[in-house]
């Protein structure tokens, strides 16, 4: 063995340790990822979230948000934005990336809420926040079980 190993040059023994080293991270982020993908998001969701529209005010909502693992959502939530509240419920697509991260439409046209959010791996934590034009929204959702 000690023969095998004099036999390779230092850049050479230097190049191996980085590829396994490499190798063993992408093993590890591969067992953090969401190799399920869509299927990830699928069930019911205690949802709740605030912040700010600019130029009118504060905004906070509560609500249940159910997923059903293809791509589908539906929402229903209660809305306070600047002391008017409104009730409704809201159908929505979604798309889980492999590392995790994703987004969400709910609602369409010129009403459509978006979204950018990481999803736990198991499935049981999202983390959001809106991305439309000034919108300054965050919040999470839970699995129940």
């Amino acid at each position: 063995m000690i023969k095998l190993l004099s036999s390779f040059s230092k850049p050479s023994l230097l190049t191996l340790a980085a590829l396994t080293l490499a190798l063993g991270l992408q093993a590890l982020r591969a067992q953090t990822q969401c190799p399920a993908m869509n299927a990830t998001m699928e069930g019911t969701y205690v949802m709740s979230g605030s912040g700010t529209i600019v130029g009118v005010g504060a905004i906070a909502s509560v609500g249940v948000v159910t997923y059903d693992g293809q791509g589908n959502g539906l929402g229903t939530s209660t809305t306070v934005v600047n002391g008017a509240t409104s009730r409704g419920t809201v159908p929505g697509t979604f798309t889980v990336n492999r590392d995790c991260t994703g987004s969400k439409t709910f609602g369409s046209g010129p009403s459509a809420t978006h979204f950018d959010f990481v999803i736990t791996p198991d499935g049981s934590k999202i983390t959001w926040i809106v991305t439309d034009p000034g919108v300054i929204m965050t919040g999470t959702a839970t699995r129940m079980r």
